[in-house]
This record gives structure tokens, sequence and C-alpha cells, in this order.
């Protein structure tokens, strides 16, 4: 039974799918403990960078095979960029692996265009085998699916929906532009979509005002520690854009929520979490590392914490919210131990911006 069928006889869902590189393995977990929910649909995907790679795999997976297709595609994935990576594991050492000192800090310096001449022909070797661009623009085949990404010359947020979804489109999301050379659509260069929404939210509810969306959460709100080398410091530059974004996403959500009547669009949320000895995992340049074994113990994280969502909230699906938008993402917080992003200084919620 695929995501759609599923709207007939249960809950449905709209997934936002963050993107945070190797970190995306922990949504993989999310999605394989979900997907045992015969009675939870899902509708719609957006996802961003390794979210688009994590949608994009579902969806063709739903659509090939029901639910145990779409288990086994993930896996698949996650497989093929484990063994992709290990094709260069001796060339991104330095950039992948924490704790390797000034080499670690120089290599964000190299540009790829220097650096990394097979540019992201692994990853598209990886994806081949779990997305079908056919199948996924096919109308009522597979729940639809939204990836963002950069254009670099005007810096604004293109959104690939159904009818232009494609291979370049994933790369594109997924382009971290210090590891990779941009990707060309129709002439322009894209980059990595979270710099601009991670992950873009208004697909999801632009013509259903009445929905329940479950977010995967990666990046960490809140950092405690000041970066002091330069890849921590570079991490958190670009979280701190990839923050922003989704603040300004929430805000947008937050106002049709108030200012439309009948408006009820329900946030859920995962979180991959801080817990105790996972060090490893959560050190910023994890999020570059390729590793089976990694990707193995990020994906049973994932299953734990959808579990534990699943037996604390799935009751609320349909009913209401079982985050609080304000409280976690808009209000401003105390300086020291504050619970989320301060909104302070920032601008407005503008209308869902049109695909570029």
């Amino acid at each position: 039974m695929n995501g759609r069928k599923a709207r007939a006889s249960g809950m449905q869902l709209e997934l936002a799918l963050q993107g945070g590189g190797a970190h995306g393995a922990f949504t993989w977990g999310v999605l394989d403990r979900l997907l045992q929910e015969e009675d939870i649909g899902i509708h719609r995907i957006s996802g961003t960078s390794a979210g688009a790679l994590n949608g994009a795999a579902l969806a063709t997976g739903l659509a090939r095979g029901g639910r145990q297709g779409a288990r086994e595609h993930l896996a698949l994935l996650w497989h093929n960029v484990a063994q992709a990576g290990s094709l260069l594991t001796f060339m991104m050492l330095p950039l992948r692996k924490p704790g390797l000192g000034v080499w670690d800090d120089a290599a964000p310096l190299l540009s790829p265009y220097q650096a990394n001449p097979l540019g992201m022909a692994p990853l598209r070797t990886a994806l081949a085998p779990v997305f079908d661009e056919r199948l996924l623009r096919e109308a009522g085949s597979a729940p639809q699916l939204f990836v963002n990404a950069v254009h670099v010359a005007s810096a604004s947020s293109r959104v690939f929906g159904p009818a232009d979804l494609s291979m370049e489109a994933l790369l594109a999301s997924a382009c971290a532009p210090l590891s990779y050379q941009a990707v060309q659509i129709d002439g322009e260069s894209y980059w990595d979509g979270s710099y601009a929404a991670n992950p873009i939210l208004w697909p999801l509810y632009q013509d259903n005002l009445d929905c329940d969306i479950l977010m995967v959460e990666l990046t960490p709100l809140v950092r405690p520690e000041t970066p002091t080398s330069a890849k921590n410091i570079l991490n958190r530059i670009n979280e701190v854009g990839s923050i922003q974004g989704l603040v300004s996403e929430l805000r947008a959500l937050d106002t049709v929520n108030r200012s439309v009547a009948g408006a009820d669009i329900r946030m859920h949320l995962v979180s991959m979490p801080e817990r105790p000895g996972a060090a490893l995992e959560n050190e910023p340049s994890v999020k570059r590392t390729v590793s089976g074994v990694l990707f193995e113990r990020l994906r049973q994280d994932g299953r734990a914490a959808c579990e534990a969502w699943l037996q604390e909230h799935r009751g609320l699906l349909g009913r209401r919210a079982s985050v609080d938008i304000g409280a976690r993402y808009l209000a401003p917080y105390a300086a020291c131990g504050g619970r989320g992003p301060s909104s302070a200084g920032l601008q407005p919620a503008t209308a869902a911006p049109a695909a570029h």
C-alpha cells in the first residue's frame, strides 16, 4: 500500500526533512520506523540536501513497492552512499574526520574546482537505483516530493516540485559549495538548499491549511560552546543560515495559522538527540563522514527517537500540534541556557516565494 492509498484508511502526514550530511542517516531511521505504522500515510515530502535524497528514496520506494519497498530503497541509498564514499576515503580524510589538527582546519579552504575532480558523480551513482523521475512526476503514483536549492547568481531559493523534479535537482539540493562544483540546471548554477531553507515548508500546506507536518530536525538550535577551530566555525556559520531560514518558514506558517480563518497547520517534531556518549555522532565534522558503521548507528538512533515520538504524540495527529512553534523557534530566549534561537532582529515573514 503506497502513501496515497493510506489516506483513505488512516492519518496523513506531510514530511519536512532537514539536511545534515551523514546525519541524514538519523532521518533514515525515523522513516524506517514510521513506515511500520500502517495507519499513517505520507501525502507530501519536502526535503533539503540529505533530506532531499531521503525523500527521493522514500517516494520512489513507496511507488515501486509500498512500505516495504520504501524501507528497502532507504537502506539501499545509505548502503550506496557508504560504498561510493569509500572511493574518496583517502582524498577526503582530512575534511571528514574530526581531531586531525591543522589539516582538518585547512581542508575547507580548498576549492572543489581544484580538489574534487569527480564532482558529484559518486552521489549520482548512489542515487540512480533509488530514484525514478518518471514515477515521481506521475500524479498519484507516489507522495509528492519537493526539494529546494539556492540559485547562486541571485541568492534566491528555487523549489523543484513534481513537474520539474530531476536527478540534477536532487544533486543541486545536496551541493555543498565547498565540497562540490555547482550543479548546472538550464545553464544556471545551484548550491545546497539548506542555505535558504532547511527545509522549505510552504509547499506542504499551500493548498491544505488543515494538516499535520512532521519535521525531522538535524541541526541543533543551540551549541553552547563558541567554536574556535576553522572547521567548527564554518560549520556553525552554515547552521546559523540554516536555522534562520527555517525560522522564517515557521514564522510564515505561524502567521497563516493566526490570520487565516480555519487554518490549523499542526507541527510535530522528531529531533536528533544530544545524548550522552554520542560525542562522535554529534561532532560537526561527522556530517562529512562516510561510514556504514556510523550510518547504522544513526539509523538505530532515528528509529528509537521515532518510537518515543509515536508513544508520546501519535494520539495528537489530526487534533493539535505537539510542538509549540512560538516557544521553540520564534520567541526570544534568555542569553544563558535558552531554549531556542532568538527572533530578535528577524524580518517579518513574507508570502511564500514563487519557484524560480
